[in-house]
């Protein structure tokens, strides 16, 4: 994986700006063997289970951290318009009247005025261009933990399904070799009675029994445990839902290949990445935002007012003023204060690139040990269900001849301990293959889209951040 994180990590140096031209690229890793076109956004429809689509589904249009996150990107969307607007001219209008006591005289007049006032800044350096592009940058970032969300939100929702599935593979199997080792108890009672048994056989058949069923209600409470988890995710299951949790799934099947696409891909394509590079180009805004604020501010300024006895008397030549000019603010004695201003910015800057070259570097090890991770798990199931296989007619082979008289019970026993093993093991490792292939979808950055009934309106889009 070598070549390919390396080309991800010159690729994120190229796309991030200034700042990052100035860091070392990282040291080389091998490309994956898997497809290079783009993964599918819904990859956990590959597993082929309709209710596992419905499932994520409704958690991605209910679940309670994704509208906390649309709500935080309405926030931000709304702060950089307001930012946008920073640029174009403001104003204000104030209307007033009374009555006021004049002198020694005792003296009550009455006034009315109405004033009016309007100013535009000329962005002559750039500084309230800088501050609309950081604030605009910083509503990209929370669009893209919006994503975030919804891709960590999927994953949940498949893995806590999985599980749930795990967990009812393996109360199946625990209460099939249940009914077999009852069915194994009734046979050595039945051998006591007509006196080719012993009680110690009866005894280990009826303690081999009670340990197998001893699971089940652990995996019971597993089972509403994860039905609970799911209510959580999905802000509340429909009766339908639960009746599907309920009833017996689809084996959950990885697919045999997996679409990464290529390894720029992956930096437009996961939320995380996406996020840390709008918040460093946000930083890098404010830096040049402080290093503007050393120059002097130009702006064209107006003010009217009309101001008589009553509002009857201001229409008036005499009740009218007005002033209008250019004006210019420069904070000359603030170059100190600005110096700092602009160190903090570097430095905020600085850690915003460290953050973000970290995540590049993460995400192309993550999706290789999440490749990895499905390729063993997968190897390690076709292992365990040969293994449970033979366990399986090993202990039907090992009854029949224990009822036969050609084996002792001990060899009955050992059969089926290792065929409860075998079976729970096998379970398990389904699991595992299915739960690996949710890693590889996160670690592929999917699971969000702008199409989805969740997407907030449209955005900045990375690209342009890279303009």
């Amino acid at each position: 994986m070598t070549r390919w994180i390396a080309a991800l990590a010159a690729f994120a140096l190229a796309s991030a700006g200034p700042a990052a031209a100035q860091a070392p690229p990282p040291a080389s890793p091998v490309a994956p063997a898997t497809d290079r076109i783009a993964p599918r956004t819904d990859w956990w429809a590959a597993l082929g289970d309709p209710l596992l689509d419905r499932l994520v589904a409704h958690a991605l249009r209910e679940n309670r951290d994704i509208r906390a996150a649309e709500a935080d990107a309405r926030r931000a969307r709304a702060l950089a318009k307001v930012e946008g607007w920073n640029l174009l001219p403001f104003g204000s209008l104030s209307a007033g009247a009374g009555r006021e006591r004049v002198g020694a005289e005792d003296r009550e007049d009455g006034f009315a005025a109405v004033s009016g006032e309007a100013a535009w800044e000329v962005d002559v350096f750039g500084r309230l261009r800088a501050g609309a592009s950081a604030a605009k940058a910083e509503a990209l970032s929370f669009e893209e933990a919006r994503r975030g969300a919804m891709t960590a939100i999927a994953a949940q929702t498949a893995s806590t399904y999985i599980d749930l599935r795990g967990a009812q593979a393996r109360l199946n199997a625990a209460q099939d070799n249940a009914k077999a080792q009852g069915e194994t108890l009734r046979l050595t009672e039945a051998l006591k009675n007509g006196g080719r048994g012993t009680p110690l056989d009866v005894a280990r058949a009826r303690s081999q029994l009670e340990s197998t069923q001893a699971a089940i209600p652990l995996l019971q409470a597993q089972i509403e445990g994860d039905v609970a988890a799911l209510d959580v995710l999905a802000a509340g299951l429909t009766p339908d839902l639960v009746a599907g949790l309920r009833a017996p799934g689809p084996r959950l099947v990885p697919p045999p290949s997996i679409a990464v696409g290529q390894p720029d891909d992956l930096l437009r394509r996961r939320p995380d990445i996406r996020q840390a590079e709008a918040r460093l180009h946000a930083a890098q805004a404010r830096v040049r935002a402080t290093r503007v604020d050393w120059w002097p501010r130009i702006s064209f300024v107006g003010a009217a007012s009309a101001v008589g006895l009553n509002f009857g008397a201001l229409d008036s030549d005499r009740a009218f003023s007005f002033t209008v000019g250019p004006r210019i603010d420069w904070p000359a004695l603030d170059f100190r204060r600005n110096a700092l201003r602009t160190e903090a910015a570097r430095a905020g800057a600085e850690a915003e690139f460290q953050r973000y070259e970290k995540l590049v570097l993460a995400g192309a090890r993550d999706l290789d040990a999440a490749l990895a991770s499905l390729g063993g798990a997968l190897r390690a199931e076709a292992r365990q269900e040969a293994a449970a296989e033979a366990a399986r007619q090993a202990a039907a082979m090992s009854r029949l001849r224990y009822r036969e008289g050609v084996d002792p019970f001990l060899a009955v026993l050992d059969a089926e301990r290792r065929l409860a093993e075998a079976e729970d093991a096998f379970a398990l490792a389904r699991t595992r293959s299915a739960l690996a292939y949710i890693r590889v979808g996160e670690a592929l950055g999917v699971g969000w889209s702008d199409d989805a009934p969740t997407a907030v309106a449209q955005g900045a889009t990375g690209a342009s951040l890279r303009r």
